[in-house]
């Protein structure tokens, strides 16, 4: 199986990581130049390629997307039409211009995709499906989530003024960056009905895209529920609260707890020691490597991300 990754900053990095850990070799780069890691010589091994066509008339089997959100959608539509599986980085897009001309290529050429939302893979989330799915501590009924973290320090070796999340021109902005949320608890949850979303700007990062953003949830089997995202606090924050008829779960990502707290006071807690966050990004690729094997839709495709995205951008 043969990979080409477009795209060679943070995530893109870590995704050619994770395809070596797993055995692949046949392994192409397409790069710009700008990528803000302060070295890359340890892939001076592969085929590193300025042009996207000269890239893909090496005939790859996959595409690995990992280059800014402005440019998802134009290099995966080449890709599709030269027959690629697409491994694509969240958010699909900032904008509809190309998603459905893409979503009518993969269909045609009977491509596997994957927009990658690895919480979706991640163990406690995993476990707050299948115990709101059997009602195990009792009906969902509300949900709220928060994820906050401080933009210049994501990556300490850049200028964060300049990175794809702090620019509109790149599809930056929080509510779009920071969309994993909204898309863990439409997989806890099921379809979402409805959203009412304020962002804004607070000026206190001298950028030009949002930085903090609240959106009310409607899901269609009468849960509701609230998100909070911002580029502006310290220390970060990830926690998810669910409560049910019979108490309340607590989930907190970075302290790698989960709670289940009765109406009683008594408490339940779900085991995850030897976790690690890389863990997650590298169930995803085994999971969509193994589903472009079998010809298998993947779980959360380019028209899946489409819906999504028309709840957010109204």
């Amino acid at each position: 199986m043969k990979f080409l990754i477009c795209g060679l900053g943070s995530i893109g990095s870590r995704h050619l990581q994770n395809i070596e850990s797993l055995g692949y070799s046949d392994i192409d780069l397409l790069r710009t130049g700008k990528s803000s890691l302060p070295s890359l010589e340890k892939y001076s091994k592969y085929n590193v390629f300025n042009d996207l066509n000269d890239a893909l008339n090496q005939n790859p089997d996959i595409c690995v997307i990992s280059n800014p959100t402005s440019l998802h959608v134009k290099t995966a539509i080449l890709a599709a039409k030269r027959g690629c599986h697409l491994f694509v980085e969240k958010p699909i897009s900032h904008c509809f211009d190309g998603l459905r001309e893409l979503d009518s290529i993969v269909k045609k050429n009977k491509l596997v995709t994957l927009v990658t939302y690895q919480f979706r893979y991640h163990p406690h989330i995993k476990t707050l499906k299948d115990l709101i799915s059997n009602h195990t501590y009792g009906k969902a009924i509300y949900c709220s989530a928060e994820w906050s973290e401080y933009l210049p320090d994501w990556h300490p070796w850049e200028d964060y003024k300049k990175s794809y999340a702090a620019n509109m021109s790149l599809g930056g902005g929080v509510l779009l960056t920071q969309i994993h949320p909204i898309n863990y608890l439409n997989f806890l949850f099921g379809e979402i009905k409805n959203t009412n979303i304020h962002k804004c700007n607070s000026k206190t990062l001298d950028i030009d895209v949002d930085d903090n953003a609240d959106i009310l949830i409607e899901f269609s089997n009468g849960v509701s529920g609230h998100v909070h995202v911002d580029f502006i606090q310290k220390p970060r924050v990830h926690k998810l609260k669910i409560v049910t008829t019979e108490g309340r779960f607590e989930w907190d990502c970075h302290a790698n707890s989960l709670v289940f707290i009765k109406t009683n006071g008594s408490t339940v807690n779900f085991d995850n020691s030897g976790f690690e966050r890389n863990h997650m990004f590298v169930d995803m690729l085994t999971s969509f490597i193994r589903d472009v094997k079998n010809s298998k839709p993947s779980g959360f495709t380019i028209a899946d991300s489409i819906k999504e995205l028309s709840l957010l951008i109204k």
